[in-house]
């Protein structure tokens, strides 16, 4: 179960990034053509959200379950512990934050402001900051 959830994680992150910028692009697009909101752009900020939510889960599940991610007298010595087990799950857990934040400005308001374009690219740079680059790439 852990491998799958292992790949699975990887895997949808892909898919995480890809919402991420496609939400980013569709918002700044929103915002500063004062064009008001409509349904394509609730579905992306809902389906964005959603993927962002699922992979926050799976997320969760594996921080519990895997034994890289836990707790020692070394974690915060070495770098690679550190990032599996305290930078990686707090900034991925800040960026959801900031993308559900934006998604909910988008529901509430009938033009997107700029102020949640804001939102969007602090939690999609969040993300970006803190993978696992050498593990998910090498």
């Amino acid at each position: 179960m852990l491998f799958f959830l292992q790949k699975f994680h990887s895997g949808w992150a892909y898919l995480t990034l890809l919402m991420g910028f496609v939400f980013l692009i569709a918002l700044a697009y929103y915002a500063f053509s004062k064009k008001s909101r409509d349904t394509t752009i609730r579905r992306i900020s809902l389906f964005t959200t959603l993927v962002f939510h699922i992979q926050l889960l799976m997320g969760v599940l594996l921080y519990f379950l895997s034994p890289i991610a836990k707790w020692s007298d070394e974690t915060m010595k070495n770098s690679e512990l550190r990032l599996y087990a305290m930078e990686h799950p707090l900034m991925m857990f800040a960026a959801v934050i900031f993308i559900t934040v934006a998604n909910s400005k988008v529901k509430k308001s009938e033009t997107v402001q700029p102020m949640t374009v804001v939102f969007a690219l602090i939690g999609l740079a969040l993300v970006l900051s803190r993978i696992p680059w050498n593990a998910w790439l090498g």
